[in-house]
């Protein structure tokens, strides 16, 4: 009797500590753009590969329901707002909302498929920002691999993010390179260097202490020292957002 009670004791821990948070995830990746001047050759990968990381135990098993991928055509704004719209409503307050985009940037704005020489045609951050705020859950955060997205501050940047960081929501928005740089795809990898190097750090590269957890702290030092590196300084991953420095992102075990 007392085992059993001990462990549900333990279990009651657990959920309390955010065991059982769910994420809700909305993927998007433009190679092929209804403009083919615009054309990319690996942001469709980026997203297929992601996802593909989000449906595996590492990345948390997210079942159907929570999860969507959008890819070219697919990937219109109005599509985009909808599906994120669609899939976040689900949530719940202790989960965790994701967005990740991989494709064409400018200043302030994602380019989804149907991108044209109007600005209504694009996503802008603004956009992407107003989503998240409707949703009143612990833990939010938006990958972006595109050029110039950087600009998607509008404040005084946090690039060290909060070391102790005591509000409900934890919100980090962390974007391929500045707001005045290009971001790379690269022939060698297959795939953007930020995702290329996203998804390293998530499986398991970024994990400095080996405790099966991939941090903040680690996640982001990692991917931007290898980003550097990889690019020989011509792209620097940018963060923004206040979370405290040990907010879990992925998971080993």
């Amino acid at each position: 009797m007392i085992k059993k009670i001990a462990l549900v004791l333990i279990l009651m821990l657990f959920l309390q500590q955010g065991y059982s948070q769910k994420k809700y995830v909305v993927i998007v990746g433009v190679a092929d753009y209804k403009n083919n001047k615009m054309d990319l050759r690996y942001s469709d990968d980026d997203a297929y590969r992601f996802y593909a990381y989000m449906k595996s135990t590492k990345g948390g098993s997210v079942p159907d329901n929570n999860i969507a991928i959008l890819v070219d055509e697919a990937a219109t704004k109005k599509n985009i707002l909808n599906t994120m719209n669609k899939i976040y409503a689900r949530a719940s307050s202790n989960d965790m909302l994701v967005f990740y985009f991989s494709g064409h940037g400018g200043e302030g704005v994602f380019c989804p498929y149907e991108t044209n020489s109007t600005y209504n045609s694009l996503l802008t951050h603004s956009d992407v920002k107003k989503v998240f705020k409707k949703y009143q859950t612990k833990y939010k955060i938006v990958f972006g691999d595109a050029c110039h997205s950087g600009s998607i501050y509008d404040g005084t940047p946090t690039n060290n993010h909060s070391s102790g960081n005591t509000t409900n929501t934890n919100v980090v928005i962390m974007m391929s390179s500045k707001y005045n740089q290009t971001s790379q795809e690269n022939p060698q990898i297959r795939q953007g260097a930020f995702s290329y190097y996203l998804l390293r750090g998530l499986q398991g590269k970024a994990d400095r202490n080996k405790d099966k957890l991939i941090t903040l702290e680690e996640l982001f030092p990692y991917i931007k020292a290898n980003v550097l590196n990889f690019t020989h300084n011509r792209q620097t991953p940018f963060i923004e957002g206040k979370a405290s420095k040990t907010m879990v992102i992925g998971r080993l075990r």
